[in-house]
């Protein structure tokens, strides 16, 4: 009786060794969060990767994220791996909202076919395989809570065996501030931008950037303004983009969260500066000045132009431009007094048969 007794714990033993070494398990992971189209969508990707020795097919499988409730609605699937979604074994992948706070990806198995084995490969994410892409509208301007709800999420075989899962990945940032519009007007070879938030949380203000269509250009921050925090009510903003060179531009604003989220809205159309229409010099700015001011001044065609400083005899000084080939467009000069003496200037603007002057004043 002993024999047989420590026969049964042995082949007991033996029984459960093997299946813990045959247990079927994987990671699935949630990734590449992004938001994208101005702010009106939310973007992630569904990875797994399988973590045991033993190969093991797939049969169905549903991935349950949650989220703020209300926060996303409308999921849409893409990019769905065609080893788990064609041919006779998989039908297409479906995606679903439940009561406003859960969306899940379903993996469509067709009874009675063989399916296809999960990979074991991290690839080059480390996650392994990409499932599907999900896509969902943004409805609130609130966090975005999203984690697992891993007791709704389920992976089995063909025969119905489980597959144990870990699931990672999650976004707890802040779904972006909701733009209500963003335009531009022009006068002359300057730009004024204006938008309106309808909604804001946490927000901590807009860097505006700009890019020039010229080839290889990159976009550069020319300013920034401060935003509302939080806020239930329309938010109007205004920034002035000045004295600009002809060309084509491009502008985007870069929202930022006080925790670091940002998010890019970029102007619909592209503005065009044209090349002046008449010839003008303008006043310096600022003036009086110390040591430094602009000068700023257009030319409607192409011709040699002279840029000079003179005191008040008469005496010249200073030549910023001497008898140069400049091409019809907006210019600005940057001009420091700091050798000069306090007192009254002329500064002459020369452009072909135009020719005009204005006076400035550094005080020191």
């Amino acid at each position: 009786m002993n024999k047989i007794y420590k026969l049964c714990i042995l082949l007991l033993l033996t029984f459960s060794a093997f299946n813990l070494n045959a247990q079927n398990t994987a990671t699935v992971t949630a990734t590449n969060f992004e938001i994208i189209n101005g702010g009106s969508n939310f973007r992630f990707d569904v990875h797994a990767l399988r973590t045991s020795a033993t190969p093991y097919e797939v049969g169905f499988a549903t991935f349950v994220m949650q989220y703020a409730p209300g926060a996303l609605n409308n999921a849409v699937v893409s990019n769905q791996n065609p080893r788990f979604s064609t041919g006779s074994s998989y039908g297409a992948m479906t995606t679903a909202v439940f009561f406003g706070q859960q969306v899940a990806l379903q993996i469509n198995y067709n009874p009675g076919n063989p399916g296809e084995e999960l990979s074991n490969v991290p690839g080059p994410t480390g996650f392994g395989e990409r499932m599907a892409t999900i896509t969902m509208d943004i409805l609130l301007n609130v966090q975005a809570n999203m984690v697992w709800d891993p007791t709704s999420s389920d992976i089995v075989t063909p025969t119905f065996a489980p597959v144990s899962s870990t699931y990672n990945g999650n976004y707890n940032g802040t779904l972006p501030v909701e733009l209500a519009s963003f335009v531009s007007n022009i006068s002359n070879n300057n730009v004024t931008l204006k938008w309106s938030t309808s909604s804001e949380l946490n927000n901590r203000g807009f860097d505006i950037e700009r890019k020039s269509e010229s080839e290889n250009a990159v976009w550069s921050k020319i300013g920034f303004t401060e935003g509302n925090g939080t806020a239930n009510e329309i938010k109007n903003y205004s920034f002035k983009d000045q004295n600009l060179a002809a060309g084509n531009y491009s502008y985007r604003l870069k929202q930022i969260d006080f925790n670091g989220n940002y998010e890019y809205f970029e102007l619909q159309n592209e503005v065009i500066i044209g090349v002046p229409q008449k010839f003008e010099l303008s006043q310096n700015y600022p003036n009086p000045f110390n040591p430094s001011t602009k000068i700023n001044f257009s030319i409607p065609a192409d011709s040699k132009v002279s840029l000079n400083i003179y005191d008040i005899s008469g005496k010249l000084v200073v030549s910023l431009i001497n008898n140069e080939f400049k091409s019809a467009n907006y210019y600005s000069v940057d001009f420091n007094g700091s050798n000069l003496s306090t007192g009254t200037y002329f500064y002459s603007l020369i452009s072909g048969s135009n020719t005009d002057t204005k006076k400035m004043i550094l005080i020191k």
